[in-house]
């Protein structure tokens, strides 16, 4: 399985989806949200129009307590996902239900440092592998995280 990083560099080199061989598509913007709202997985959507380059800023509200703020770029391919304060950069706008479904689930692969103060994100996604991400950290941890710290014990180098 391949995996794909917040960071550009790394982005450029994994920018077409595995499961096609295809680039990503652009985001539909009303098949988007409606599909959101068809999920049935959020107490509220809330689509707030922003101006260029961004078409919208889509909050959100999940029974699971979560709360994110879905930023959806116009001609872009993909999206910054914000959940607790936690930034989510470049997840394909065609994959970003299933990565919401996946982070309120809690099946997010969390792994840190032997000092404790780097953490390595792993969101899996079926079929495209899975979306990393690596940020340090001074005590500016979400509640997500802290429940992740004290269930995962395996640190890395």
């Amino acid at each position: 399985m391949g995996f794909w990083s917040t960071w550009r560099e790394k982005r450029r080199s994994v920018e077409r989806s595995l499961r096609t061989g295809e680039p990503w598509p652009e985001a539909d913007l009303s098949e988007f949200v409606a599909a959101i709202e068809a999920s049935g997985l959020f107490e509220s959507v809330e689509v707030a129009p922003v101006d260029p380059p961004r078409l919208v800023d889509i909050y959100l509200e999940a029974p699971t307590g979560h709360s994110f703020v879905v930023m959806v770029a116009d001609g872009s391919d993909s999206c910054r996902i914000i959940c607790d304060a936690y930034v989510f950069d470049w997840v394909p706008t065609c994959l970003a239900l299933e990565f919401l479904r996946t982070v309120m689930a809690d099946e997010i692969d969390v792994e840190f440092s032997t000092s404790r103060r780097r953490v390595l994100l792993g969101v899996p996604l079926t079929g495209e592998g899975t979306w990393r991400d690596s940020r340090w950290f001074h005590g500016d941890l979400a509640p997500w995280e802290t429940r992740a710290m004290a269930r995962d014990r395996t640190p890395t180098p």
